[in-house]
């Protein structure tokens, strides 16, 4: 890497692994740690703070985005509006105060979250709303790296499938393994390597993609 990398939400889970293989090049934002990511204001002063300290940094990787297995017609209001306010608007407020600084510089990478199968036309009955929201992030992905791609800034996304950490859905997971042609659950291993490499030099030449990681999940 070519700089600092900040993770947006990387106090457990994937964001954890991310920040644990950056190891002193990462700068997590996290509401433990005193940054809300749905918050502008915490956010445009933390960036002020990180700016300042130790520049703007090389990548930024979005991790945020709460899962809930609920049937469409089920799903609540308060339930609802949570999930648009993890998966979108947390995003929406980074994006807006972090990718202007790498456009300014001239180079960077941006890493977003979504899930396996948010390219697939079919019903997705398991958690409907969250894969329509999933499926936001990748349009907001491929519309930013077509905005900045002259800028030198790259736009990516990762969408996982079944990846087993301490923080996984494991009764979800559970059911659905037996159907992973690969025969495992991912770990966080697989998806480490991959943000590594998206964060990187290697792979300046790609933007506006959706690499889903699952194990053949989606053949």
């Amino acid at each position: 890497m070519n700089g600092p990398i900040l993770i947006v939400g990387g106090g457990q889970g994937i964001g954890a692994a991310i920040a644990a293989d950056a190891g002193p090049a990462a700068a997590v934002w996290t509401r433990s740690r005193g940054v809300d990511a749905g918050d502008r204001a915490a956010l445009t002063a933390a960036f002020a703070r990180l700016r300042a300290e130790r520049g703007v940094p090389w990548a930024l990787v979005h991790t945020i985005g709460d899962f809930v297995e609920t049937p469409l017609l089920q799903t609540g209001v308060e339930q609802y509006e949570a999930l648009v306010h993890s998966n979108l608007t947390t995003l929406f407020h980074t994006l807006a105060v972090v990718v202007p600084a790498l456009v300014e510089q001239r180079r960077g990478r941006v890493v977003l979250f979504a899930a396996a199968g948010t390219d697939r036309q079919r019903a997705m009955q398991r958690a409907p709303w969250y894969f329509a929201l999933k499926a936001a992030v990748v349009q907001v992905a491929r519309s930013l790296a077509g905005e900045v791609a002259a800028a030198g800034v790259t736009v990516n996304v990762i969408s996982p499938g079944l990846i087993e950490h301490p923080h996984s859905h494991r009764d979800s997971q559970a059911r659905l393994r037996p159907r992973v042609p690969i025969g495992r659950l991912g770990t966080v291993a697989d998806i480490v390597a991959l943000v590594r490499w998206l964060a990187s030099d290697a792979s300046a030449y790609v933007t506006g993609e959706n690499f889903t990681v699952d194990g053949g999940l989606q053949l």
